[in-house]
């Protein structure tokens, strides 16, 4: 088995670190992973990216060609890399994605899920914990990573000020299930 994930976004988002917390806890899993992240020259609000790719076997790509999961927290994100997924295979974005698409801006071919990601972190009264609440989902959505190691990667490398909204914000998005 081997999955590519690949997280999007603006800077400001957290997609730097979704990717670094969804790789230790699919390492602590007991998984092969590479995470690398891509960012424009601009941190805040430029475009941003996060790659995990996770094997039960050693890994010999370093790039990713096609992803097997996306996760979007912006429109211009989901626009550029929808294109980078396999057919059949599970994207994650926020409702107000959505809002800005037309239904030709979407592919038929993929299980998209969404998610009021941006909602239920100002909900916590935190939005910057948008990208918690699709981390979250992913684990209740699917059986790739579990809640558990989720949040012990968040208690282990989360500064202790932002441990107990994110932690939320990771049961949160658990609790969409769809």
């Amino acid at each position: 088995m081997e999955t590519g994930i690949l997280i999007s976004g603006t800077g400001g988002q957290g997609i730097i670190a979704t990717g670094e917390f969804l790789a230790e806890a699919l390492f602590m899993e007991g998984y092969e992973v590479i995470n690398t992240r891509s960012y424009g020259s601009e941190a805040r609000g430029g475009s941003c990216r996060s790659e995990v790719i996770v094997s039960d076997s050693e890994i010999y790509d370093l790039q990713l060609e096609e992803a097997d999961i996306l996760i979007a927290l912006s429109e211009p994100a989901f626009r550029r890399y929808q294109s980078q997924l396999k057919k059949g295979t599970l994207a994650l974005v926020d409702t107000t994605i959505l809002e800005k698409l037309e239904e030709d801006d979407l592919r038929t071919d993929v299980d998209l899920k969404v998610i009021p990601a941006v909602e239920t972190a100002k909900d916590l009264g935190n939005p910057i914990v948008a990208n918690m609440v699709l981390l979250g989902a992913l684990a209740g959505i699917s059986d790739f990573v579990s809640l558990q190691s989720l949040k012990k990667a968040i208690v282990e490398m989360m500064r202790p000020s932002m441990r107990d909204v994110n932690l939320k914000a990771l049961e949160a998005g658990n609790s969409y299930n769809i």
